[in-house]
């Protein structure tokens, strides 16, 4: 791809997520989850408190715990996103949903069936046990990083013939999916290494859960604006005709991408 191609497509994923942030879909999207989400991280916070002061509350309230209320939360957005992005390959059969879609329903199983925590314990045996993290927090790395190598072996792989459009959609949420990574993988190290207070803990932690659960719910908001886009052409063709010439857009304003110079 040469540099002016490069400068072309950059232009065209500024204007994409300046498109998707302002579409009606992401909105309503906000509208119906953010006031939910942010009544759970309220109750992350007050149960933390609540672990330091000694007022303990239900821990069902931490975003962090198993099957508590923001787990709960995330499985759902997490199995709507693969759902869309599934409805999104079969229609318009770009295998960069696919891999996407696939991803969430890995990574929805594990949260729920927690077995990357099973498998930082089994392979724990095995990992150096003199270093100032649990041989189990070693563990589990291991497996996200084997997730993380099939799913970009999957990406280019699927990269090869794919539209501009499904390019840069699935941009965005490989962007949301990398980040979600650096606070669920990266800043849980950073939690587990070594000897912290108890106000260290509870801020790393929260750190860790929000940033985590701020992503997911990140890629849930463009995926729906991505999908409605997807819909809305869907129609437009359906209407223009058995006979009329496809474009595929890159917004919601479901303008096509024009060639580059």
């Amino acid at each position: 791809m040469t540099l002016s191609a490069i400068s072309h497509h950059s232009r065209h994923f500024l204007t994409l997520v300046r498109d998707l942030v302002q579409s009606p879909a992401f909105r309503h999207a906000a509208l119906l989850i953010l006031p939910y989400a942010g009544l759970l991280v309220g109750l992350d916070i007050a149960t933390r408190y609540g672990e330091l002061t000694g007022a303990l509350l239900p821990r069902d309230f931490m975003l962090s715990q198993d099957r508590s209320f923001g787990e709960y939360l995330e499985y759902g957005l997490m199995t709507a996103m693969a759902i869309m992005l599934l409805r999104m390959w079969r229609r318009d059969g770009s295998p960069l949903y696919l891999v996407n879609a696939i991803l969430f329903v890995v990574l929805t199983l594990d949260n729920a069936l927690e077995i990357h925590e099973a498998f930082g314990f089994w392979v724990a045996p095995f990992l150096p046990q003199n270093l100032p993290i649990a041989a189990h927090h070693l563990g589990e790395p291991l497996l996200f990083a084997a997730i993380g190598v099939l799913w970009m072996t999957g990406l280019g792989l699927a990269l090869r013939g794919a539209r501009i459009d499904s390019v840069l959609n699935s941009l965005i949420i490989v962007g949301c999916i990398g980040a979600t990574a650096v606070f669920g993988v990266v800043e849980d190290a950073v939690v587990s290494y070594g000897t912290h207070s108890d106000l260290m803990i509870e801020a790393e932690a929260f750190i860790e859960d929000a940033g985590e659960f701020a992503m997911i719910i990140l890629a849930f908001l463009f995926t729906v604006a991505i999908y409605d886009a997807a819909r809305r052409r869907w129609r437009a063709e359906a209407g223009a005709g058995p006979h009329a010439r496809k474009t595929h857009a890159v917004s919601p304003a479901m303008m096509p991408v024009p060639r580059a110079a």
